[in-house]
């Protein structure tokens, strides 16, 4: 930037004024390139939320394209007193008798009474042994009651340790350990690496036991109370023993209200989509005109309205409730409909939807067409992102050109009106020389 400064004395013109507004007129072209240049930043924020929603309804696909993800099962019990029940996407329905006779329980094991927490304990090696694993401490300088109690707790896995105070005045303090529930859990001390202080001495005042159960009549034992595997699908956790002679019914079946929360958030999401899309791609919108969005929605609209060739009874979504509204590229659920046609055919509403045994359903074709456009090599975002990138590093560089010219011509304007200023002033003096020397002749 020019830092020339005009006196306009001479001319008795603002020339500094004067040059600024002639250089001001030939930033034009500067202010155009800016806002196009706003506009492709503007394309590539839009085309970043564009994908995240894309991501956002493939998610929800992801949810729906397999048997077991569709099947949302419900398992229920009739006594949560005793267990209660969860089912997975593997689980099969079914009804099952369960009697629980025992529950599983952890070992237990006490040390003798100390004074307090502070006793030292002594140093060397305290080994604690599970199964065929053995963790061992190795405890150096002043180790007391309650620090060894904090070493168990942070350093050995499947046993938790606890002080315990029975309100005695001496030997009062006892450190109780506790494994897992299960024979599994059980495990052995071996204090007999310590040295120099009082070390614990501990008597199992609890037995590890295993949980006992009937399945149907079977007896099934359990290394624990919270089971997985022992039905297929299911997760059962044991809460009490039943009462004599009683069993729990679990009950495994579909759960036509989870089918329809999880189609509905596919919906959901394919209206934010859409919404967004019917925003930001009209006249003045952030995306009007660009090829990337438009691709999009003709893609997952073709997708979405395409008749399904499964061969099933349900060849279109609007036979199952899901329906473009008028007006408008979003679609409207019939959540009753969808129901009707669970409770009617729920296969045939699965097919439409899952890909199995070479059956594409939506729900696959949505994650396919997804996976295509949002490619990191040639993906319609990959490909619009770099276009836009491209321009704007091309705007840069006008703007520079145009940026280094008008310069240029800032200086010559500036040369310009400094000759102009000197050549009046000239004249100026010489007609005032001329004026005085008329003056004195006469």
């Amino acid at each position: 930037m020019s830092t020339v400064s005009f006196s306009g004395l001479a001319t008795g013109l603002d020339t500094a004024t004067l040059v600024s507004q002639l250089v001001e007129l030939k930033r034009a072209p500067i202010y155009r390139l800016q806002s196009q240049r706003k506009g492709y930043e503007n394309q590539l924020a839009a085309l970043g939320t564009l994908k995240t929603k894309l991501e956002a309804l493939q998610a929800a696909a992801q949810k729906l394209d397999t048997a077991n993800e569709f099947a949302s099962l419900a398992a229920t019990s009739s006594d949560e007193d005793v267990l209660t029940v969860t089912a997975n996407g593997t689980a099969a329905p079914g009804t099952y008798d369960i009697s629980v006779t025992a529950l599983a329980q952890a070992q237990k094991s006490r040390s003798q009474g100390y004074d307090n927490t502070l006793v030292a304990i002594g140093e060397g090696t305290l080994s604690i042994t599970i199964g065929e694993e053995v963790q061992t401490l190795e405890l150096t300088g002043y180790t007391s009651l309650q620090d060894l109690a904090d070493r168990i707790n942070s350093e050995v896995s499947g046993v938790s340790a606890t002080i315990i105070f029975d309100g005695s005045e001496t030997g009062g303090y006892y450190l109780t350990l506790t494994g897992e529930d299960g024979t599994g859990g059980a495990f052995t001390v071996d204090a007999t690496g310590l040295g120099g202080g009082a070390a614990p001495a501990f008597t199992e005042v609890q037995a590890a036991a295993d949980a006992t159960l009937t399945i149907d009549g079977l007896a099934v034992t359990a290394n624990g109370n919270h089971l997985s595997g022992i039905i297929s699908g299911l997760t059962i956790d044991l809460q009490a023993v039943s009462a004599p002679d009683t069993t729990v019914r679990v009950v495994v079946e579909t759960d036509a209200a989870g089918v329809k929360d999880q189609v509905k958030a596919l919906v959901d999401a394919y209206n934010d989509l859409y919404s967004f899309l019917e925003t930001e791609t009209k006249s003045g919108g952030k995306l009007y005109g660009n090829s990337a969005a438009r691709s999009v929605g003709q893609r997952m609209e073709n997708v979405m309205s395409a008749a399904h060739a499964g061969g099933g009874a349900f060849t279109i979504l609007a036979q199952v409730g899901i329906e473009r509204q008028q007006g408008t590229r979003t679609l409207k659920f019939d959540e009753s409909k969808f129901a009707t046609a669970v409770a009617e055919n729920y296969a045939a509403v699965r097919d439409l939807f899952i890909e199995r045994d070479g059956n594409l359903g939506k729900a696959s074709l949505i994650d396919t067409a997804i996976e295509d456009l949002t490619d990191s090599i040639d993906g319609v975002f990959k490909l619009g992102t770099d276009s836009l990138n491209r321009r704007i590093d091309t705007t840069d560089q006008t703007i520079e050109r145009y940026e280094m010219s008008i310069e240029n011509y800032r200086t010559t304007l500036e040369r310009k009106f400094l000759a102009m200023e000197s050549a009046v002033s000239l004249l100026q003096a010489q007609g005032n020389y001329l004026s005085s020397i008329y003056y004195y002749s006469n």
